[in-house]
């Protein structure tokens, strides 16, 4: 494989960490989807009502209702609006989402018309529905283009009022009960809700005490239950349900309360951590790994497991709360178990709301960079190579469609895979997008990338988490979607595990050979001088009067060990990842700079290669490539440079490189 050229230096820091939560936050787009239709007292003229968002102890956002009555053709009409603002830290920097739906029902509460507006990276998402005679015709407009679809129905479909005036009527005595549907647009998705009242509770609100009832509310498809509190006329005062990010509460408030805080920076709470899964085991080469073992245990069995089984992910056991599960490096070597028809080819070429492969620039990139003499695979790679070097990593965005990512280059895990999955389209290759968890630096978090149909099967690629060929097998996918009907089918499955798992690594496999992890294996040890990495098959010895003082750490820190003598001076060995550089020789010296911003550059010796090094009076780094892996030791004080001989001539690995280039 070659190696293409960096677009920022930046983004190499973050892009191996932070592109494991670029999906993540459309959960909570999902959460706020179903409180716009908690339903709504039929008043002919709805004051404003303003409440709070919390997730934990911490404000996130508000929300903020009003509507009325109005006159359309003589007949009399409702209209609801629902505001959001959802302000949340990632990784150090503030990103928001803002939501914005209208509701107009009948006097009696059948939903007619819906319309969502969505900011969640630089540009609008708008989202029209018509509801009539069991079919809602949906519009999807998005970087200038417009997507239209029908979705059918039966039964009744009720809006936020006709959802109030049934909860009045049907809920008099707890454990009366009753069912609705009603429609998130925002998902394209017509869901089934089933109202209970529990009890009749007194509410603290702001120091006051107020009279309630207390409900459980739950939605198809959504594991969850939500517990909501109205009050004697059916207005939410308090609701709390689980998120993957932490318990979720939304509490009726003002507006100068609902708005204050939001505008704070928050570098310290980052409310997506919450959904990591430390791993067991610090993985070597984690993109070049063919194959692993895992146990995954559900902490709610209750809620269900996703679709797991595929081509390239093996049940080999599975009970209410535990499976295990091989996972692999797709191939070619191995038959595949899926047929794409001729219709499903259809859904998987053509354009919609967020995949565009009609795009203009889309369809330059495409033409250029997947030449026609090259074979599917090969026009595969150059596409996803193309867009690991061209785009910019950029945690602002929550989520984009291909043509606002082709114009910005900027974007999460994402976008990136909302861009390849148009090339891949543009190109003739059938794609789907995918999402699920993918490891990295001692942890597993929730990641996108894509799928391309090649040589009748699915083949995952992926452009933020680059690997030599073919994706890597240290990812779990756990739904998949062309995108046509949006974005529903991808977030209800990992509703289900998200924030609920635990994965423990049993065994690995890469360059030919199997590594089994024995039973309570630690991560590390330390063993007099000597510090042990079993998962790496990396060890070090201290240098005399060192002591060692953090071990092991995890996103969003790099650092494998660090260590400081009563001189002042300090030693640290941080983890970095392989990327498709221009020239790697390049990438080495640029990660080397981070460190050391004036330095005299020459190479060493070590581990049979010669190697960049980077010396400055007080400060001296070294990148140690090893196969996908790149390992940047720097050390502080004075004689620097004489420290870092003396450190790399004690440092070791036990386990084989695998070549970082090939397919």
């Amino acid at each position: 494989m070659s190696f293409g050229k960096t677009k920022e230096k930046s983004r190499v820091n973050i892009l191996r960490l932070g592109c494991v939560f670029g999906w993540l936050s459309l959960a909570l787009v999902f959460r706020i989807s179903v409180l716009a239709q908690a339903g709504a007292a039929a008043e002919p003229k709805m004051e404003a009502r303003w409440y709070s968002i919390f997730l934990g102890q911490q404000k996130v956002g508000y929300i903020k209702e009003y509507g009325g009555s109005f006159e359309e053709n003589g007949q009399k009409k409702i209209k609801t609006v629902s505001e959001s603002r959802m302000v949340f830290n990632r990784l150090g920097k503030k990103i928001e989402m803002i939501i914005k739906s209208e509701n107009v029902e009948t006097e009696s509460g059948w939903l007619e018309k819906v319309r969502t507006e969505e900011i969640l990276s630089s540009s609008v998402i708008l989202v029209e529905a018509e509801v009539e005679n069991n079919l809602i015709r949906l519009k999807t407009t998005t970087g200038g283009q417009t997507h239209s679809r029908e979705l059918k129905f039966s039964g009744e479909l009720l809006g936020p009022v006709g959802i109030g005036n049934l909860t009045r009527e049907k809920l008099n005595n707890p454990g009366e009960r009753f069912e609705f549907q009603t429609l998130l647009a925002e998902l394209g998705q017509v869901v089934r809700g089933e109202r209970t009242l529990v009890a009749e509770e007194e509410l603290n609100l702001g120091g006051k005490k107020i009279k309630a009832r207390k409900l459980e509310e739950k939605f198809s498809g959504l594991p969850q239950t939500r517990n909501v509190w109205i009050d004697e006329e059916g207005n939410e005062l308090r609701s709390e349900e689980p998120s993957p990010f932490g318990q979720m509460v939304v509490v009726l408030s003002d507006e100068k309360e609902a708005k204050s805080g939001l505008e704070e920076a928050t570098p310290g709470q980052d409310q997506l951590s919450s959904s990591l899964i430390k791993a067991n085991v610090r993985l070597p080469q984690a993109r070049n790994l063919d194959r692993l073992v895992v146990r995954l245990k559900h902490k709610k069995p209750e809620l269900g497991w996703p679709e797991l089984q595929n081509d390239y992910q093996r049940i080999i056991k599975k009970d209410s709360d535990t499976v295990v599960l091989e996972l692999r490096r797709a191939g070619f070597n191995f038959p595949s178990n899926f047929v794409l028809t001729a219709g499903d080819r259809e859904s998987f070429l053509k354009s919609n709301a967020y995949l565009q492969p009609e795009e203009p620039e889309i369809n330059r990139v495409a033409r250029e960079v997947a030449g026609l003499e090259l074979t599917e695979l090969e026009k595969a790679l150059k596409l996803r190579d193309w867009v690991a070097r061209n785009m910019s990593f950029d945690l602002g965005f929550v989520f984009a469609p291909a043509s606002e990512v082709i114009k910005n280059k900027k974007g999460t895990c994402a976008g990136y895979a909302a861009l390849l999955a148009s090339l891949l389209r543009a190109a003739g290759l059938p794609s789907r997008y995918v999402v699920g968890l993918a490891y990295v630096n001692g942890v597993w978090g929730g990641h996108a990338w894509v799928e391309a149909w090649i040589r009748d099967r699915w083949v995952p690629l992926d452009a933020a988490l680059c690997s030599p060929g073919v994706a890597d097998a240290a990812r779990l996918a756990v739904a998949w979607s062309s995108l046509e009907e949006g974005l529903g089918e991808l977030l209800l499955p990992v509703q289900k595990i998200i924030g609920y798992l635990e994965i423990e690594i049993l065994e690995y496999e890469f360059a030919g050979k199997i590594f089994k992890v024995a039973e309570n294996q630690p991560l590390y040890e330390i063993k007099g001088d000597f510090y042990y990495n079993y998962g790496l098959g990396l060890r070090l010895r201290a240098p005399a009067g060192f002591e060692f003082s953090a071990l092991d750490r995890v996103w969003p820190d790099k650092t494998l060990l660090r260590l400081k003598n009563h001189q002042g001076q300090t030693i640290k060995l941080s983890q970095e990842g392989w990327f498709p550089a221009g020239d790697f020789n390049s990438y080495l010296v640029e990660l080397l700079k981070k460190e050391i911003k004036d330095g005299i550059l020459d190479y060493q010796k070590v581990w049979g290669r010669k190697i960049p090094r980077l010396v400055s009076s007080a400060k001296s780094a070294v990148a140690l490539p090893v196969g996908v892996d790149v390992f940047v030791l720097v050390v502080e004080g004075q004689k620097s440079a004489d420290l870092l001989r003396e450190v790399l001539k004690n440092i070791h690995l036990d386990l084989p490189v695998k070549a970082s280039s090939g397919v």
